[in-house]
C-alpha cells in the first residue's frame, strides 16, 4: 500500500514539475512573493521587472477587471455611468478614438514608418489617424516627443515621462476639455494595464523566449541582455517630427502621386472625421464638391489647402473648438500627402 502511495505521488510529482516547465515560469517579486506564469501570457512589464528591471513610473502590480472597463467607457464615449447617473463629459469636442486606436497599428511594431502603418490599416481596416495607438501606451516610457513642444510649450516638461501627466495635458488641451478627476484617471491607468503588451506580441527569438522560461538559471549579465533585447523589440516612445508646409514653387500638385493611396488616406483620415461632419462643422464626402474646395486653396495657405493643414492643423479657439490636429513626419509623409493630391485633383476632375 505504502509503496503504491508512494508511485502515485511521484507521478503527481512529475507531472506538476512538466506542466510549469511547458506552461509557465515561477516569477518571484521584490516582496518574494511568488506566482507562476504562462511565458505566452506573460506581460511585457512584469517579465522585465522579474529580469531585475526597474519599475516604470506608473508600474502597477495589477488590473481592476471593472477600472478597466470604465476606463475604457471613458476611453470610447468621453463618460461613463456611475451610480446609474452618466458622468460629466471630458470634452463637449472629441473623444479618445477621433484621433487614436485602440490595436495594433503595424505588422513589425518596432517599425514607425508611414507607409508600413498605412498598409496594415488597409489590411486590417483600422483609420490612418494623427496620434499614435493606445495599445502597449503603458509600456512607454515617453510621451509628446520630439518637436511637440512646438505646439504645447512647456505644457509638455512635466508630460514626457510621466503616463499620467500626458493623459491630463490630452484630456484637457488636445481634446478641448477638462483634467481627469482621480477616479478617471485611475480608471484609463487600469485599462492601459489590461491592454499593455504581451511577450507573444514581440519578435523575440525561440531562443531569447526560452531565456525567459528559464530567467532564475541566468546570470545577471544574461539577464541584463535580456532586458536589453525585450526593450529593442518595442517603441518606447513614438517619434515626432513636425515638417513645414511645402512652398507652392516646391508643391509637386499630385503629378507623380499615386491616387489609389490618396484614396486610402482620404477614406481612412480624412473621412473618419469629416464624414457626415462627424466630428467637425466641415462635411466630406468622395463626391467633386468636396474635392473641388480643396483644389481651389491647393496653392495657398489657408486651412483650407492640404499643404498647409495636414503639416499645422488649426488651433483650438473661442467658436470653433474642434480643431484639426497635425501630422507629423512620422504619420504621414510628403510622399503620402503628394498621394492624397493626387486623388483630390483626379475626384475634382483637373
Amino acid at each position: 500500500m505504502k509503496l503504491q502511495l508512494k508511485k502515485t505521488f511521484n507521478l503527481i510529482f512529475v507531472t506538476a514539475i512538466i506542466a510549469i516547465a511547458f506552461l509557465g515560469f515561477k516569477f518571484e517579486n521584490k516582496n518574494g512573493v511568488y506566482r507562476t506564469m504562462d511565458v505566452n501570457k506573460a506581460n511585457v512589464s512584469d517579465v522585465l521587472i522579474f529580469l531585475g528591471d526597474d519599475d516604470m513610473v506608473h508600474s502597477m502590480t495589477s488590473f481592476d477587471a471593472d477600472k478597466a472597463k470604465i476606463g475604457e467607457d471613458l476611453i470610447l464615449n468621453g463618460r461613463t455611468i456611475v451610480n446609474g447617473k452618466k458622468s460629466k463629459r471630458i470634452s463637449k469636442y472629441f473623444v479618445c478614438t477621433d484621433c487614436h486606436n485602440l490595436g495594433r497599428e503595424f505588422k513589425t511594431i518596432t517599425d514607425e514608418s508611414s507607409e508600413a502603418r498605412l498598409k496594415y490599416a488597409d489590411d486590417n481596416g483600422i483609420s490612418f489617424l494623427p496620434g499614435s495607438t493606445f495599445w502597449g501606451m503603458y509600456n512607454r516610457t515617453s510621451f509628446y516627443n520630439n518637436d511637440y513642444e512646438k505646439k504645447y510649450g512647456s505644457l509638455v516638461v512635466n508630460s514626457r515621462d510621466t503616463l499620467q501627466n500626458a493623459i491630463q495635458l490630452c484630456s484637457k488641451y488636445c481634446s478641448s476639455g477638462r483634467y481627469l478627476k482621480d477616479w478617471e484617471l485611475e480608471s484609463i491607468m487600469h485599462y492601459y494595464k489590461k491592454n499593455e503588451l504581451k511577450i507573444k506580441d514581440l519578435s523575440l527569438s525561440e531562443n531569447d523566449m526560452k531565456n525567459v522560461q528559464k530567467y532564475s538559471k541566468l546570470k545577471d549579465g544574461e539577464k541584463e541582455a535580456l532586458i536589453v533585447k525585450i526593450k529593442k523589440s518595442y517603441l518606447q516612445g513614438y517619434g515626432a517630427t513636425f515638417l513645414p508646409t511645402i512652398l507652392t514653387d516646391k508643391r509637386k500638385y499630385g503629378e507623380g502621386g499615386n491616387p489609389e493611396i490618396g484614396l486610402k488616406i482620404y477614406e481612412k483620415s480624412c473621412l473618419h472625421c469629416h464624414a457626415g461632419a462627424r466630428v467637425t462643422n466641415l462635411s466630406l464626402d468622395k463626391g467633386s464638391l468636396s474635392a473641388g474646395l480643396f483644389w481651389r486653396k491647393i496653392k495657398g495657405y489657408s486651412d483650407k489647402s492640404l499643404y498647409q493643414i495636414i503639416r499645422h492643423g488649426t488651433y483650438s479657439k473661442t467658436g470653433r473648438k474642434q480643431y484639426m490636429p497635425l501630422y507629423t513626419k512620422e504619420k504621414m509623409s510628403d510622399e503620402q500627402l503628394n498621394d492624397l493630391v493626387a486623388y483630390i485633383k483626379q475626384l475634382a476632375g483637373k
